[in-house]
């Protein structure tokens, strides 16, 4: 068989990528799960854009205007924006819309057939599923954190891996409105803890850096300090975040978007948002070189422009802050948390966008200016954005 585009993966990122290509080329999504959107591996938690972007209204369990942080010394900080800041979605849900995109716009979606050997020919690219060859003029990687596709492309790797486990528990939280997250090396070395509020059900979860051992270690603790030990449990998930982009994102015939290429925010994890900027903007380079029958890596290079223009300086600067996350102990933690505990900086974190986070560093600083000697370097770099 032979497609204009192959996408190896069939996430929000593989799904639109091939929704915006299908109506001027060939377009396959292979999926290696037997159904789109199984298993999950995600906590949910997205801004309104990214329902928006997946068409999937229907998707939304809850609505989130604010949050309690938790610091390591028991401190915690109460944020209360004067609007919606994030929904909480059914990630199958809205894994399905975004395949039901692509059909309707012509692609066609398979599901069940991991992606094995990945070889250049002499017009294109083979790839091999479960025995049979598919070949395509041009491939798009979207096939997640453990992309073999990408690494046989010659692409990757990650900078770092974190892992995670979560679970959602029968019990109705008492403020629906409120996310909560822990900070701190004994609830989360490396990353953060939470709890989500579903509607019927808490969302609880964690993910740890590489050399902290398993998350399931450290989840045990947590739901015993949220008394939620003998709740029962509806469903578990585990995975992992892969964090600091690949070096590249595009070789002859192929780009790689999502998680493949590491776009994960580096603050909060979440992999939504650019993963799906990144999938529409893939289809529009591959469009543009189709239309010029130019599949070379140079023409082929202007996908990464778009994409770090889109929010390639977030994912740098979050990565910035995150090194010197993971540098602070509990008791440096304590004191950002003491510095953070005043109306006007809680109004400024308050205004806060999950998608743009360290946009928030000028409004911060000009409420806690004490913030500067924690980290005056990275700070200064982050004013100059």
């Amino acid at each position: 068989m032979r497609r204009d585009v192959l996408v190896v993966g069939g996430g929000p990122t593989g799904c639109l990528a091939a929704a915006a290509m299908a109506a001027e080329l060939e377009v396959t999504v292979v999926e290696e799960h037997p159904r789109i959107g199984e298993p999950v591996q995600c906590a949910g938690l997205v801004t309104p854009r990214v329902v928006e972007m997946a068409s999937a209204p229907d998707a939304v369990l809850n609505r989130i205007d604010g949050a309690y942080v938790h610091f390591p010394g028991g401190r915690t900080l109460e944020l209360q924006g004067n609007e919606m800041k994030a929904v909480v979605v059914d990630r199958g849900a809205l894994d399905r819309r975004c395949a039901s995109l692509a059909e309707r716009a012509g692609a066609e979606v398979w599901t069940g057939a991991k992606c094995g050997a990945v070889e250049r020919t002499g017009d294109g690219i083979r790839a091999c599923f479960d025995g049979e060859d598919m070949e395509c003029r041009a491939l798009l990687a979207a096939d997640g954190y453990r992309s073999g596709t990408a690494r046989a492309l010659g692409l990757g790797p990650t900078r770092e891996m974190v892992r995670g486990v979560e679970m959602d528990l029968d019990v109705r939280a008492e403020d629906q409105r409120k996310v909560r997250v822990f900070l701190g090396k004994a609830v989360a070395p490396g990353f953060f803890a939470w709890a989500i509020p579903c509607g019927a059900m808490i969302r609880v979860g964690l993910c740890v850096s590489e050399g902290n051992g398993p998350p399931s270690a450290y989840l045990r603790p947590l739901l015993a300090t949220l008394g939620l030990s003998e709740a029962e449990r509806v469903r578990a998930y585990s995975g992992a975040i892969p964090l600091g982009h690949i070096a590249r994102t595009y070789a002859d015939r192929a780009l790689v978007a999502g998680d493949a290429a590491g776009m994960a925010k580096p603050i909060s994890g979440g992999g939504l948002f650019t993963g799906m900027t990144a999938g529409r903007l893939a289809a529009e380079t591959f469009l543009e070189a189709f239309r010029g029958n130019d599949l070379t890596a140079r023409t082929l290079s202007s996908y990464e422009g778009r994409w770090k223009a889109a929010f390639g300086s977030e994912l740098r600067n979050s990565y910035l802050v995150r090194r010197a996350f993971v540098r602070m102990s509990d008791r440096e933690l304590d004191r950002v948390g003491a510095q953070l505990d005043t109306e006007r900086a809680k109004e400024v974190l308050a205004t806060g966008d999950i998608d743009f986070p360290t946009a928030l560093a000028p409004g911060l600083l000009r409420a806690c200016p004490s913030l500067m000697a924690l980290a005056p370097g990275l700070l200064l770099r982050l004013l100059r954005r």
